[in-house]
C-alpha cells in the first residue's frame, strides 16, 4: 500500500511539474506573439469516438508579416470541425510560425486552463496520496 502512495506522490509531482512547465512556456510565448488573419482550409481527423463520430482538428492557413504562407493544425479539436473558408484569427511567434501557430481562442484557453488544470490535478493527487501514508 505504501508503494502505491509513493507512486501516487510521484505522479502528482509530475503533473504539477508539467503544469508549471506548460504555463511558463505559454507565458514566454505570449510576449512574442503576433496576430494574423487566416482561413480554415480543411480539417484533420484526429480521433474516433463511439457511434462512428470523428473529432476533427481545424487546418488553417495564414500569411506571416514577412510574406510566408504557413499552414498549421490546431491543438484542439471538435465535431464536426470548422468549415473550410471560414476566417480565423491566428497568433504565432514570428521566429517559428510553423511550430507556434494557433487559433487565438485556443491559445487563450491553453494559457488560462492548460497549465493551471494540470497543476490542480497534480495537487489533488499529491494531497490524497500524502494523506494516505
Amino acid at each position: 500500500m505504501v508503494v502505491a502512495h509513493i507512486f501516487g506522490i510521484a505522479l502528482g509531482i509530475a503533473f504539477i511539474y508539467g503544469g508549471v512547465h506548460e504555463l511558463v512556456q505559454r507565458l514566454r510565448l505570449q510576449r512574442k506573439l503576433v496576430r494574423a488573419q487566416g482561413v480554415f482550409v480543411g480539417h484533420d481527423d484526429v480521433a474516433a469516438h463511439g457511434a462512428g463520430i470523428h473529432a476533427r482538428a481545424g487546418r488553417f492557413r495564414f500569411v506571416t508579416q514577412d510574406g510566408r504562407t504557413v499552414e498549421s493544425v490546431s491543438a484542439m479539436y471538435s465535431f464536426p470541425g470548422p468549415k473550410p473558408g471560414r476566417p480565423v484569427t491566428v497568433v504565432y511567434d514570428p521566429a517559428r510560425p510553423e511550430r507556434t501557430a494557433e487559433r487565438l481562442g485556443v491559445h487563450r484557453f491553453l494559457l488560462v486552463a492548460g497549465g493551471p488544470m494540470l497543476m490542480a490535478i497534480g495537487m489533488a493527487v499529491l494531497i490524497v496520496n500524502v494523506q494516505g501514508l
